[in-house]
């Protein structure tokens, strides 16, 4: 949201909703916040023994319903919440004690939102005035001092209208007749109200006359969340605070971008950022100044390091070290024969057999150009002829006694210069972090191994690992892994390694790869680098997926303090996001990220892309069979076959993993139930329909709308059996009726709810009965029954 974009409705004077619009909290919920207090006040001694925050969270919510209970305007302050609490607290305690804590901590856990505090200095400098209306119950003079504390001083509003001291609110229309009865000369149309409540917010300004802005993420993070708790199970980690922030700033951007960087900031933003800050923290707690990140991914690591860095004020360093699987190769030349070639060849198993020769500096018979080209496992393949077998016969190659000695020379030449470059990049004695992606850590290991003093001096972090890792622990080599504190970090980690290419395509493919070594006219090593691989639109894709990590980067230094201990986010908090896209994609990101390729990394040529044909015909027979463990079976191919073949399955049959979450359900949300519905109204009306539902914004009727919507169908009405929860005109923006209306709109009904479909359609019969009408047409899900009585 921008000046501009407020300026286009001309308003003579703007408002704003506080909290969750202008303050937001480093949690995801307001109630976690409670969780908080209470194991705080535990550890203090101000509640009873065996009262643990989440419990102390439920008793918090219900003193708050029923502080509210006790006045006639629902409006109450947070001693009165606390009085509540008083059987509660220790015998040294009291309710002023418990509630002057959970105001230390809500200051704590708030930061300005600083896409509107650039809105409201701008607003200020126009001259336009500005009034904060906040359904709340801390005193004014509380909130007042809580946006100062944020960077929300006085001099950028001028009113303070707080609910709990008007005995008035914004979702009863209170607040507004306030704003309007001190602004009488300014017209209802020409006020602007933005907030995030779709009651408060939106409905009730509208009804008041005043513009609205609604103004909450797109979809697209509710459709995220909602698929990582459905992968994690019910006990999913809340996300890293950022990530609420990074999507409401791309509310405005354009739809021909908006994919990529949606998935860059909101999936990939907070594994990357999330990894490098942490990085960072560790090298600061261990004394390490040095942080070097490996190319190619040091193009994105480095600068987000170094900005965290200048936003922390600590006195560390940031070098990029440019070294590759494919620059360390020569290293392996010293020692070579056939017994060694062959191990390299089965450790690099898209390395033709003739491209390590010719590194050695061999080259190829005449006798064996047939074979050129060839892989080890297709050597092997192959039948063996009155020459012998061909693997043995490539392989006899490397025991020659000169190619064995020019191999030696270049390795020590290589060594010589790689160890130089290190000198040059690295220092020579202090303490070094070196930084790699992932997952086994054998080009930091190699380094670490390398270098003179290098297994004390090295510290290697990594963002995922798997079991290989083992090998530079047991040779002494330090090694710290971002998504390898729990065994659920293992497990996602694992998800990772079996599908990497889309996170290292983004990471490395604006960025060409080390291909070695040589030193220049003034003696000083300096790398070789290949021409970057990404080209045209693929380029495009990658620069703006790019742009999404550095958008939810740059909102870090807003979320996290720059002083004190900031919130701290685990590896599996992190890499959730994009392991979930991994797991279970959907049709438009198995399309745009299938499309993307990669390559090995390792001196062979060529690159592919991840769901080509190779992987759909892979993956084809397992969408065929229609039952089974297919994604089992699916993580069973071969890496080679079908890179991604979660995405490959999706590309030919889009919802393949969609369903079977759908018929489980454990989201422990509304979605499956909601798309469910949203699948069956399809075909069954002609566009025009009306929304039976229960439980105002505590129910399913919400998130039902925003199914609805995203599938192109707009409801006619809503109707709800909790009618005072839901006041007219508007409930999310679709009109509200009483029951009696909508057994007269001559629309089918959804049954948007399971326990009172019976009671919503015994009460819609009665009201068609009594007007003389025939039973309107219900959709329900699951009551065949209903719909056809």
């Amino acid at each position: 949201m921008t000046l501009s974009s407020i300026l286009d409705r001309r308003p003579l004077l703007v408002s704003f909703d506080v909290f969750d619009t202008l303050l937001l909290r480093r949690v995801e919920q307001p109630g976690d916040l409670f969780e908080a207090v209470g194991e705080r006040a535990s550890a203090m001694g101000l509640i009873r023994p065996g009262l643990t925050p989440v419990l102390f969270r439920l008793a918090r919510e219900e003193a708050e319903r029923r502080a509210r209970t006790r006045v006639a305007s629902a409006e109450v302050g947070l001693a009165a919440i606390h009085a509540e609490l008083r059987h509660l607290l220790s015998e040294t305690a009291d309710p002023a004690m418990l509630a002057a804590l959970e105001l230390e901590v809500e200051a704590e856990w708030i930061f300005a939102n600083p896409l509107l505090l650039t809105v409201l200095q701008d607003l200020s400098a126009a001259g336009i005035p500005v009034v904060l209306l906040s359904d709340m119950y801390l005193s004014p003079t509380d909130l007042a001092r809580l946006l100062a504390a944020a960077g929300i001083g006085p001099e950028l509003y001028g009113r303070l209208h707080v609910s709990g001291a008007e005995g008035c609110s914004k979702r009863d229309g209170g607040l507004f007749r306030l704003l309007l009865a001190a602004h009488p000369g300014c017209p209802p149309g020409r006020i602007v109200h933005i907030g995030d409540d779709p009651l408060g917010d939106v409905a009730m300004a509208r009804a008041a006359g005043l513009e609205a802005i609604h103004y909450v993420p797109g979809p697209g993070l509710a459709r995220l969340r909602e698929r990582e708790r459905n992968v994690m199970g019910l006990a999913a980690d809340a996300p890293p605070p950022p990530r609420r922030l990074a999507a409401l700033a791309g509310r405005e951007d354009d739809a021909e971008d908006a994919f990529a960087l949606e998935f860059g900031a909101l999936v990939l933003g907070p594994a990357v950022a999330e990894y490098c800050r942490w990085v960072v923290e560790e090298c600061r707690h261990q004394g390490i100044r040095r942080i070097a990140p490996l190319m190619r991914e040091a193009a994105v690591f480095a600068p987000l390091m170094r900005d965290w860095i200048a936003h922390r004020g600590y006195d560390m360093e940031v070098v990029a070290l440019h070294l590759s699987r494919q620059a360390l190769m020569p290293l392996e030349l010293a020692g070579l024969d056939a017994a060694a070639a062959r191990r390299i060849l089965g450790e690099r198993p898209h390395l033709p057999w003739d491209r390590l020769l010719v590194q050695a500096g061999g080259e190829v018979p005449a006798t064996l150009q047939d074979l050129a080209g060839l892989r080890l496992e297709e050597l092997l393949a192959k039948p063996a002829t009155e020459f012998g077998a061909a693997a043995d016969r490539v392989l006899a190659l490397f025991d020659d006694p000169d190619l064995r000695s020019r191999a030696a020379r270049l390795a020590e030449e290589a060594r010589e210069r790689l160890l130089d470059h290190l000198a040059q990049v690295l220092g020579r004695e202090e303490p070094v972090a070196l930084v790699d992606l992932g997952a086994r850590g054998t080009t930091p290991a190699a380094v670490a191994r390398l270098l003179p003093e290098g297994r004390s001096r090295c510290r290697i972090f990594l963002a995922y690992a798997v079991a290989d890792i083992v090998h530079a622990l047991a040779d002494g080599i330090g090694v710290q892994v971002f998504a390898g504190q729990d065994r659920t970090g293992i497990t996602l980690g694992r998800v990772l390694y079996r599908s990497p290419q889309i996170l290292e395509r983004v990471l490395t493919g604006l960025d060409g790869t080390t291909l070695g070594h040589r030193r220049d006219a003034g003696g000083r090593v300096v790398p070789l680098l290949a021409e970057p691989p990404a080209k045209g639109g693929e380029r495009r894709l990658l620069a703006l997926l790019q742009q999404g990590i550095r958008r939810y980067a740059d909102l870090m230094t807003a979320v996290y303090p720059a002083r004190g201990e900031g919130a701290t986010v685990t590896g599996v908090q992190a890499f959730l996001p994009l392991a979930a896209v991994l797991l279970r994609p959907t049709a438009l990101e198995a399309d745009i990220l299938g499309s993307l390729a990669y390559d090995q990394n390792d001196g062979t040529e060529g690159e592919r892309v991840l769901c080509d044909a190779t992987a759909l015909a892979a993956v084809r027979p397992l969408a065929e069979m229609g039952e089974g463990p297919i994604l089992s079976l699916a993580l069973g191919l071969r890496p080679a076959l079908a890179p991604w073949p979660q995405g490959a399955l999706t590309r030919l049959v889009p919802g393949i993993f969609r369903q079977p979450a759908d018929l489980l359900g454990l989201e422990g949300g509304h979605g499956p139930v909601c798309r469910a519905l949203v699948e069956r109204l399809r075909g069954r009306t002609d566009g025009r329909f009306g929304i039976l539902a229960v439980g105002g914004d505590g129910g399913m009727g919400p998130d039902f709308i925003r199914y609805a919507r995203e599938a192109g169908l707009e409801p006619a009405a809503y109707a709800d059996l909790m009618g005072h929860l839901v006041p007219a005109p508007l409930f999310h923006g679709v009109p509200v009726r009483d029951m009696g209306e909508m057994a007269g709109l001559e629309v089918a009904l959804v049954l948007v709810t399971l326990g009172y479909a019976d009671r919503l359609a015994a009460l819609m019969r009665e009201q068609a009965a009594a007007n003389g009408l025939p039973p309107p047409r219900l959709i329900a899900l699951g009551r065949p029954d209903l719909e056809s009585s």
